[in-house]
C-alpha cells in the first residue's frame, strides 16, 4: 500500500527479513521461524519486490547483504528498539509510571519541603517529565479546570467540590522585623507585643488565606489586628524592610530573606499554623497524578 509515496511494509516480513539478516544462513532461518526454507525464500522475494531492490547476494555456499540490505537491517533494529521504547513507555504511562504531568506551584512553596520533595520525585521517577508553573493559589483551580495544570501545590482557598484537596504539610508563623528593630533581641513575641508596632496585612484579592489566618489569630486572642498596611508575598517583607510595621508570616517565607530581617516565634501560638495543599480536578484522567499524590505524601512526611 502507498501513502505519500513511502511503502508501507508488513511487519512480517521486516520480522522474516530481520532473522535471515541475523543468520545469513536461510535453512537456519527458516527453522527459526517454524517454515519451509522455499515459503522463506518467497517471502524475501516478496520483499525484495515491494523494496525494488535486491537485500541479499545468494550463492550456492552464502548468504550475505547487500549495501541496501544493509542498510535497512539498520534500520529495521532501530524501528524495533524505538517501538520497544514506546512500548514501554506506554506502559508506564497506563500504570501512573510515566508520561508527562503539569503541577502548579505557589510562590511560597519554593523555599520549602516541597522544593526538596519535588527533587525527590524528579530522581525516582525520571520517567516522569514534570512540567512546573508558578502561579499564585486563587488561580489554581481556574488551571485545573481549564487542565492547564494537572495537580497544584497550593495555599487553602474557598473551592467547588469539583477539586479535592489534600494537605501536604503545615508550618508555623513567625514575627519578620528588621534586625535592628528593638523587638528582635526577643526570644518571642506576643501578639500584644507587635501590635503596638504596627503590622502589615495580607491583600484580600491576592493572599485571602492568609488574610484570613491572620485574622483569626488574632480573633482568637480578642484583639484588633492594628494594621498600618496591606500587601502581598513577597513585597509585604519589603515593607518590613523599610520600616513600616512588622509582619506575621510563614515559616518557609523566611528563607527568602537575609540580614536586614529576623523571625522571631510567636509566644503561646504554637499549634497556629498554614498549611500547603495538594488540589487535583475530580474525575482528571492522568494517570501519574495518583502516583504523584502518593509520593509527595511520603516525602513530605520524612522531611
Amino acid at each position: 500500500m502507498l501513502k505519500n509515496g513511502l511503502m508501507f511494509l508488513d511487519g512480517h516480513l521486516l520480522e522474516v527479513f530481520s532473522v535471515v539478516a541475523e543468520e545469513l544462513h536461510f535453512g537456519r532461518a527458516a527453522a527459526q521461524l517454524f517454515i519451509s526454507q522455499s515459503a522463506l525464500s518467497q517471502q524475501i522475494k516478496r520483499l525484495e519486490e515491494k523494496v525494488g531492490v535486491a537485500l541479499f547476494n545468494r550463492t550456492t555456499r552464502s548468504v550475505s547483504l547487500t549495501p541496501a540490505g544493509e542498510l535497512m537491517f539498520r534500520q529495521v533494529k532501530k524501528i524495533g528498539n524505538d517501538t520497544e521504547q514506546m512500548l514501554r513507555k506506554v506502559r508506564q504511562a497506563g500504570r501512573g509510571e510515566g508520561g508527562s504531568l503539569s503541577v502548579g506551584l505557589t510562590p511560597t512553596a519554593a523555599c520549602s519541603s516541597l522544593a526538596s520533595a519535588l527533587h525527590r520525585f524528579r530522581i525516582n521517577r525520571p520517567e516522569i517529565e514534570l512540567d512546573l508553573h508558578e502561579q499564585n493559589s486563587i488561580d489554581m483551580p481556574i488551571a485545573l479546570r481549564l487542565r492547564t495544570v494537572d495537580v497544584a501545590l497550593m495555599r487553602p482557598v474557598t473551592l467547588d467540590a469539583d477539586i479535592q484537596l489534600i494537605e501536604a504539610y503545615t508550618e508555623p508563623m513567625l514575627v519578620a522585623v528588621r534586625a535592628d528593630d528593638p523587638l528582635a533581641r526577643h526570644a518571642a513575641l506576643s501578639l500584644e507585643q507587635i501590635n503596638v508596632r504596627g503590622l502589615i496585612g495580607y491583600r484580600r484579592d491576592i493572599s485571602p488565606y492568609f488574610q484570613r489566618l491572620f485574622n483569626e489569630l488574632f480573633s482568637q486572642a480578642g484583639i484588633v489586628p492594628n494594621i498600618v498596611q496591606e500587601s502581598i508575598i513577597p513585597t509585604l517583607l519589603t515593607l518590613v524592610e523599610v520600616g513600616v510595621g512588622v509582619a506575621v508570616i510563614p515559616v518557609t517565607l523566611a528563607h527568602s530573606r537575609g540580614e536586614l530581617l529576623k523571625f522571631i516565634p510567636l509566644s503561646n501560638h504554637d499549634h497556629f499554623r498554614a498549611s500547603t495543599m495538594i488540589a487535583i480536578l475530580r474525575g482528571q484522567t492522568n494517570p501519574a497524578v495518583a502516583e504523584f499524590v502518593s509520593m509527595m505524601k511520603k516525602y513530605l512526611k520524612n522531611l
